[in-house]
């Protein structure tokens, strides 16, 4: 029997984490081929009632663990909640959302459906849509990627990929041999998603299914949520936006340096985008231009483009 294991990370999430953990508990399942091992619930140590609430839920689900993370940051809390894991598979969530009944199962279908062809050797990940809703999930966007103007089939152009990211993480599934190339993930890393995608992209192979398995919760507490960028908004905030256009690539050129730190021999492929954002700044603005037409490297809408470009003619060469 294939097991999964749940990495949940929280932080004063007591309003809706216990609906999160029955949404999981209740999950469809192929009884047959593989089941839910645990829940592993990460605490960054609330000052709510959220690790009370799940103790609770502990004590009628023994699949359910709590282990409190002393360091602070959501990677922080992912990594501790992932250094518990000894499941074949794991699926990251988060404490705030509504899983639908099939999400483990379609997921875990496509996932060992490229286990048949690629080997359980091959670092595996897949990812799905997302139904976007308000505090009460009424569906407000019935798909994340048509929301976000995200294209899912961009992972397979690793040049995108380290530039920004495709896929939310409580989407996520992987196999234990990704678990073990990506971790632990580095503080240099923009997010724990972002660099489990990008050592599948480069390193093994990556699948998605195009179908919403999550209610996705917008509420005024989220850390991270869906939000896209508006042409009115340049208009009135130019510099704002710009400024913030700046710190993502930065954020992007750290995480590329941080991923050839780790791994060293990387494929070609890979390596072009990777020496590409490193080197960034220090290029004159021609070559800035150049490299991104050459190396067809680029956000995924006209706007990010846009921005991409104006940045790279405006931004002074650094030493």
């Amino acid at each position: 029997m294939l097991m999964i294991d749940i990495a949940l990370a929280s932080y004063n999430g007591e309003k809706y984490i216990s609906e999160q953990i029955d949404s999981i508990l209740s999950s469809e399942l192929d009884a047959s081929r593989f089941a839910l091992k645990s829940i592993i619930v990460s605490d960054n140590r609330s000052t709510d009632r959220t690790a009370d609430i799940v103790t609770e839920i502990a004590q009628r689900h023994d699949k359910v663990k709590l282990t409190i993370n002393e360091k602070r940051g959501v990677i922080n809390n992912f990594n501790h909640a992932l250094t518990h894991s000894t499941a074949d598979y794991i699926m990251l969530s988060d404490q705030d959302d509504i899983w639908q009944h099939n999400k483990i199962l379609l997921s875990m279908q496509k996932l060992l459906e490229m286990e048949e062809a690629h080997g359980k050797d091959c670092p595996l990940l897949v990812f799905t849509d997302l139904a976007i809703t308000d505090s009460r999930l009424n569906t407000v966007q019935p798909s994340f990627f048509d929301y976000m103007k995200i294209k899912p089939e961009g992972y397979q152009l690793p040049a995108n990929i380290f530039l920004s990211n495709v896929a939310p993480g409580c989407t996520m599934i992987f196999n234990r041999k990704l678990l073990e190339m990506a971790m632990p993930v580095p503080e240099q890393a923009a997010m724990h998603d972002w660099w489990l995608i990008l050592v599948a992209t480069t390193f093994g192979k990556v699948g998605h299914v195009d179908q919403a398995t999550i209610f996705y919760r917008q509420h005024e507490g989220n850390q991270v949520g869906a939000r896209r960028s508006r042409y009115w908004e340049m208009l009135l905030r130019p510099r704002a936006k710009c400024r913030m256009a700046k710190n993502s690539l930065e954020m992007a050129a750290r995480q590329a340096l941080a991923f050839k730190k780790r791994f060293g021999l990387i494929p070609h492929s890979s390596m072009g985008a990777i020496n590409f954002l490193i080197t960034f700044s220090h290029l004159r603005r021609l070559e800035r231009i150049r490299g991104l037409v050459a190396g067809k490297i680029g956000y995924r809408t006209f706007f990010g483009n846009g921005l991409l470009y104006l940045l790279a003619l405006m931004l002074p060469v650094s030493k």
